[in-house]
């Protein structure tokens, strides 16, 4: 069973929050039906200019990016007071939840399939950054949330990006300031983490991270909290894969590392570039990375989900629709209007209100007059709320204790005393000491770039300069290196590998490293 929403029945919840839901919906007549995605905001937040105007952005920037990587807005539109966007439906998984399923079933996405879900994803972006409006002029547009939760793979091997809501684009309506940071920490660019203007290779530098956590199983920049996110992510430390995961081809370091350099200027020139390197090392390494091994991947590890969904009866199960009225339609009316097909014949009623059909050009070209009706609805309301209340203020018994005005009382003005003056607490700054020794000694050590002697070394560090990246090197030696940070334990030792000789193959980059109290 379904519930009506306009010319839609809604079946399921994706996801909700404060700020409004995602819903499965199908639209068309028997016959001629098709699933889509439903993105509504809560009435209340039209009140919020910047909110709602974040709302309509996405919908007229979106709807001017068709391309087969980006999940397309068909439609925007205002139903009984609830605004909406209208999105095509990919029946698969987000990067993050895929992840994570593959290697709870043992069975990590392989390294063709990684490299195919970010070469399609970077098809996507190249298409959104070089985008033009009607007139030809770029929009110059920035994604800015590029994260795993934000690309969706289909079982059909279809590789979707989602949500420009945060989206930069010059001449949208809803500008950033600046210093203001949207989007999610551990995914941003330094650049974006310092608050200062983007382009395309920003979203490079987001994508490039999650490839780099796909390769590598781990998290990149993961603080304790924002603040400390956002200090590794401006220092921008990045190992090579291939040193956290062995498994990780040597020859891939470059192409990751190039897409995560700190300094835009040495990071590919677009998100073209970045998808040619991926490109081409598939073909020189000869890794299966067609757009068939996705396919043949996701329908062995989705098996039993996409038999379930291929019954059009789970649609409507666990859909979670209880509470649709915090979104606009009221829980009697659902009870009255729920669409059961086994007595309709699979005919779907539809509700109309004086709104219907106010759609994507009067709403995205006049936001103020799109919610006009809604306030218009409001204030209905509230003039019945006001009358029903005086009526029944009216009809108050008369018998009812009346009202006693205390008596006045006269305080005395006493002036107030002035409070004893306090200094300002000393400022305290908190150091974290690093007891350094290596095999060899006497190692060369860097910190944050600068040498600081040979070792055995002991390092006092501002606790607010924190992280820092520690690096011991040595003629002869595979140089060594590690992000210091405040949880680092006290005590730090490596072990440096010599280097290679002969034709032999080379040893490991890393020596190997103990930390102890």
């Amino acid at each position: 069973m379904g519930i009506p929403f306009g010319r839609y029945e809604l079946l399921r919840k994706i996801a909700a929050g404060g700020m409004g839901q995602v819903l499965l919906a199908r639209k068309g007549a028997e016959g001629f039906e098709k699933l889509v995605v439903i993105k509504r905001i809560l009435p209340h937040l039209v009140e919020d200019e910047e909110f709602f105007t974040m709302f309509v952005d996405e919908a007229k920037i979106t709807m001017r990016l068709d391309h087969p990587n980006i999940a397309r807005i068909n439609e925007f539109g205002v139903e009984n007071g609830v605004h909406f966007i209208e999105m095509e439906y990919v029946a698969g998984e987000d990067v993050r939840r895929l992840d994570k399923r593959a290697r709870m079933a043992n069975n990590p996405l392989p390294l063709g399939v990684i490299l195919r879900v970010i070469a399609d994803a970077a098809a996507g972006l190249d298409f959104a950054h070089k985008a033009k409006d009607s007139k030809g002029v770029p929009l110059n547009l920035v994604h800015r949330d590029v994260s795993p939760q934000n690309v969706l793979v289909g079982f059909d091997g279809a590789v979707k990006l989602i949500d420009f809501g945060v989206a930069k684009a010059a001449g949208r309506a809803q500008h950033t300031a600046t210093g203001i940071l949207k989007g999610k920490f551990p995914y941003m660019s330094p650049e974006q983490a310092d608050g200062l203007d983007l382009d395309a290779r920003s979203d490079v530098f987001a994508l490039g991270i999650v490839l780099w956590e796909l390769l590598t199983g781990k998290r990149l920049f993961k603080g304790e909290n924002d603040l400390m996110t956002q200090r590794l992510v401006k220092a921008c430390q990045v190992p090579p894969p291939s040193e956290v995961e062995p498994a990780v081809p040597q020859a891939l370091d470059d192409v990751v590392l190039r897409s995560l350099a700190k300094d835009p200027n040495d990071r590919y020139a677009d998100a073209a570039a970045f998808r040619m390197a991926l490109e081409d090392f598939a073909l020189a390494q000869k890794i299966p990375a067609s757009n068939a091994h996705l396919v043949a991947f996701m329908q062995n590890l989705y098996a039993d989900r996409i038999a379930r969904e291929a019954d059009p009866r789970s649609l409507e199960e666990d859909s979670g629709l209880t509470d649709l009225d915090a979104g606009g339609l009221q829980k009697n009316a659902q009870a009255a209007t729920t669409i059961d097909r086994s007595k309709q014949g699979g005919q779907v009623p539809v509700q109309h209100s004086g709104q219907t059909g106010k759609h994507f050009t009067e709403a995205v070209q006049n936001p103020q007059k799109s919610r006009a009706g809604l306030w218009l609805g409001l204030g209905v309301a509230g003039v019945v709320a006001v009358v029903v209340a005086g009526v029944v203020l009216k009809g108050k018994k008369a018998d009812d204790a009346p009202v006693v005005k205390p008596p006045e009382v006269t305080t005395p003005t006493v002036k107030p005393a002035e409070p004893p003056r306090v200094d300002p607490p000393p400022v305290v700054v908190e150091y974290a000491t690093f007891s350094l020794s290596s095999e060899p000694t006497g190692v060369e050590v860097e910190l944050g770039g600068d040498k600081k002697g040979l070792t055995p070394l002991e390092l006092k560090v501002e606790k607010s300069k924190l992280p820092m990246l520690l690096k011991l090197s040595r003629d002869g030696y595979e140089a060594f290196q590690t992000t210091l940070t405040d949880t680092t334990e006290p005590v730090v030792s490596a072990t440096l590998k010599k280097k290679a000789t002969g034709g032999g193959k080379p040893g490991p980059k890393q020596g190997d490293i103990k930390t102890t109290r």
